[in-house]
């Protein structure tokens, strides 16, 4: 299995200093007035370690084993670093993500990209982000809109693992939510980086869409490198996958820490729903050849 650097880059990259995303990021205070870089809802930082808070949940410890081998972290290291949350999707070979890890600013590609689970025996495996292995929203997504989206094929696929279904049971208000995230920035508790992050929350509103991609509102809490964070609920007794996270509210603002559920004020986080354009985007990939030698994603494409 080929690993794209030595496991303590990428534990430096999967740190709270990331690039800009619309789930906010933590930037040195030197350089810029203290701001609270977190968008906590309906009072605490209710997150913490899988391992802990999975049996209150209701997860049984072979779900808990399987969310840590189909999620973990996704980043890109050229030109710049970004780093964020993703999972397994419909198959073993590609992670669904925010489209948003793999863009520059400018709307440049990003490459030498990588996905690392979770697992007690974690794997870290480089990312296919051309366009023959890659669906992304749009030619250039825009970061926190409905073609904020990614999925993307590994290099190869990761033995044994089994990702979340996705449902035909369309979301609606009052669902609850488990949502696992890699590492966070700016946390209230500390958790080990190799375990995942899981919280529990609800979704509050499922707005009408205007565009292919559904997507819903939540309490759930967010900041630097939630994005991409998997959305699984209980249906029907079976685990399936909902959402990703992908925009939150004004953080930088201290007064809506832990301020109450509120749209129009902004305390609220967004998820693109896996089913619609997403969902068709993840077949299309699944249905697509593979390359006859998987292009190395440290070419710039």
């Amino acid at each position: 299995m080929r690993t794209l650097l030595l496991i303590p880059v990428l534990l430096a990259l999967a740190g709270p200093a990331v690039a800009a995303s619309p789930i906010p990021v933590e930037t040195p205070t030197e350089s810029r007035p203290l701001v609270q870089p977190v968008n906590i809802i309906n009072g605490n930082d209710d997150r913490d370690s899988l391992l802990l808070l999975g049996p209150s949940l209701g997860l049984s410890a072979e779900e808990i084993a399987r969310i840590r081998t189909v999620s973990g972290y996704v980043g890109c290291l050229s030109p710049s670093p970004s780093v964020g949350s993703a999972a397994l999707f419909l198959d073993n070979s590609q992670i669904l993500t925010a489209a948003h890890v793999f863009f520059e600013p400018s709307g440049k590609r990003r490459w030498k990209c990588f996905f690392k689970n979770q697992s007690a025996d974690p794997v870290m495996i480089d990312l296919m982000v051309d366009d023959a292995n890659a669906r992304f929203g749009s030619k250039k997504p825009k970061p926190g809109s409905n073609n904020d989206y990614a999925v993307v094929r590994l290099v190869e696929p990761i033995k044994g693992a089994r990702p979340f279904p996705v449902s035909d049971v369309p979301v609606q208000k009052g669902d609850a939510l488990i949502v696992v995230t890699a590492h966070p920035a700016a946390m209230a508790k500390t958790v080990d980086r190799g375990i995942p992050v899981v919280q529990s929350c609800e979704i509050m509103r499922v707005p009408r869409s205007s565009e292919k991609t559904s997507f819903y509102r939540s309490d759930c809490d967010a900041t630097g490198a939630s994005s991409g964070g998997m959305n699984l609920s209980r249906v029907g007794g079976e685990l399936v996958f909902r959402g990703i996270n992908i925009t939150t509210g004004p953080w930088q603002d201290p007064k809506y820490k832990g301020a109450p559920y509120d749209e129009k004020g902004g305390s609220v986080t967004t998820a693109l729903g896996t089913d619609a354009a997403i969902l068709a985007a993840g077949r299309a990939l699944q249905a697509a050849p593979w390359p006859p030698a998987p292009a190395a994603s440290g070419a710039t494409p």
